[in-house]
């Protein structure tokens, strides 16, 4: 049993360091777009009208995206700076690392060649072992409160 906790440890250790390395990714993402003036508009028309992407998402990009451009930028950008430091501090791991796995799938779908497939892997990790993920983070007092706090019964529903 002592070597089970011991290697449980080691496993939640592993995925602190590749949390904090993650969250400095889209740290230094986000950190970019800001000290950079992050303008992608005529980059999105250029790609919605070369024919290379798939129909349904260059149609996506005009009808929705291209038109309100300043406001993804600006979404992205927060949403790049969230995803960060949800990671860095161990809080809402899972859900953290899955916004990272939509938002990699969303540049991979607008640019074909920008998939940092080493983000996204380690992302899918640790989507699929958040609880050893989150085990070292904010995520363990998150858990406390809530299930000291929360009353569930057995269909799931809140009666606090």
């Amino acid at each position: 049993m002592q070597n089970l906790f011991k290697a449980s440890l080691i496993a939640a250790w592993v995925f602190v360091v590749a949390r904090i390395y993650l969250s400095y990714m889209w740290l230094i993402n986000a950190e970019n777009k800001v000290l950079y003036d992050f303008q992608i508009g005529t980059l999105l028309e250029s790609q919605a009208n070369s024919g290379v992407l798939p129909a349904w998402w260059a149609s996506f990009l005009k009808t929705f995206i291209i038109p309100n451009t300043a406001i993804f930028e600006i979404l992205v950008t927060i949403g790049e700076l969230c995803v960060g430091i949800a990671l860095l501090l161990g809080i809402f791991t899972r859900f953290a690392a899955m916004m990272g796995v939509i938002m990699n799938f969303s540049f991979f779908m607008t640019f074909q060649a920008n998939l940092d497939l080493q983000m996204l892997i380690m992302q899918v990790i640790i989507v699929i072992f958040a609880t050893t993920a989150g085990r070292i983070g904010l995520d363990r007092y998150v858990r406390t409160f809530t299930d000291k706090h929360l009353k569930f019964d057995k269909r799931g529903e809140n009666y606090v």
